[in-house]
């Protein structure tokens, strides 16, 4: 047991003695054989505990060189000066390679999270890394090459000193507006989507206006007749041009005695009970009631109100109950 945790110890030691390990003791690579590229945030300050740093680093490494990929930060890794933590820990690591005959290039992504904070303001910095590169052909000889620090300030409060918020200045300071262009465009679509759905259920429950290719068997009656003048011949076509489309409307002649069906068929014209009924009454003193004397002008007028309720009635539309006339034959 004592070994083991000699052997422990050991081993604790060795990690610790290697995370230390000085990269300065490489050469510097010739910067012809590579080239290092950092995209850093424009943020310089306001940082506090909590927030993440990301870092977007394209190295290119010219042949006969290669990069030692083991070299590169891992997850985990906390960021020292000197041994000391800084508070900056890499949280994701990740990069893609691209090979071809002149150069290796690859895309890392790191991100580091802060874990320092202080009541006032303090300069704070993701120290360089130095990753290794070598010639295949002679192993025994690394290089190094550096990728530069990231300095900002942690905590937005200003600090006499090595921070001067007033000359490092973002975008990013002040208040922060809400971007408000997603909720726009949704208002604008509800906004347009309602009117167009209020011009569609206009146009299909309006009374002057009916349906294409669906139930305006009525609605060619009442459209050929309701601007014409009162005649005995525009009378007499009026008055057959009803019977047809009650006709139509069933499938078969329409009487008096069987206008139950016609319901049956379509309830709505039961709110139109009694004007059937005049309006056969009406038919039957035009065509077979000699003796009867009938005002053309006002049975006309009557039929263009009934065949608009007609009209509504097989779109299954409600009449207004104010609308409805009765026509006495015997005035």
């Amino acid at each position: 047991m004592r070994n083991l945790l000699l052997l422990f110890s050991l081993i604790t030691f060795t990690s610790f003695v290697n995370s230390y390990e000085d990269p300065t003791k490489y050469k510097d690579i010739d910067p012809k054989y590579i080239s290092v590229e950092v995209n850093d945030p424009e943020q310089k300050v306001g940082y506090t505990v909590g927030d993440l740093i990301e870092r977007k680093i394209k190295v290119s490494i010219f042949k006969p060189f290669i990069l030692i990929e083991e070299s590169l930060p891992i997850v985990g890794y906390e960021k020292r000066y000197r041994g000391d933590l800084l508070g900056m820990s890499l949280m994701n690591s990740g990069y893609k390679k691209k090979v071809t005959k002149e150069k290796s290039v690859y895309e890392i992504d790191l991100m580091y999270q802060i874990f320092t904070n202080k009541r006032f303001a303090k300069p704070a910095a993701i120290t360089a890394d130095y990753y290794r590169v070598m010639d295949p052909s002679k192993p025994d000889e690394i290089f190094k090459l550096r990728v530069p620090s990231f300095t900002f300030a942690v905590s937005p409060i200003a600090i006499f000193g090595a921070v001067k918020v007033e000359n490092d200045m973002s975008d990013y300071r002040g208040p922060f507006l809400i971007n408000t262009d997603k909720e726009t465009k949704i208002q604008i679509g509800s906004t347009i989507i309602f009117i167009l759905g209020l011009l569609v259920l206009s146009y299909i429950y309006s009374r002057y206006t009916w349906w294409p290719s669906k139930n305006k068997i009525f609605s060619q009656i009442y459209r050929k007749y309701r601007k014409t003048e009162s005649s005995k011949e525009n009378l007499e076509g009026f008055l057959k041009a009803l019977h047809h489309g009650f006709d139509n409307t069933l499938g078969q002649t329409v009487f008096i005695d069987n206008v139950n069906l016609l319901y049956q068929k379509n309830e709505s014209f039961k709110n139109i009970e009694n004007e059937i009924n005049d309006f056969f009454k009406l038919s039957r003193s035009v065509f077979f009631g000699k003796t009867l004397k009938i005002n053309q002008a006002n049975a006309y007028n009557w039929l263009k109100g009934f065949s608009l309720h007609c009209r509504l009635c097989e779109r299954g539309l409600i009449v207004d109950k104010n609308d409805f006339k009765r026509f006495d034959t015997t005035k």
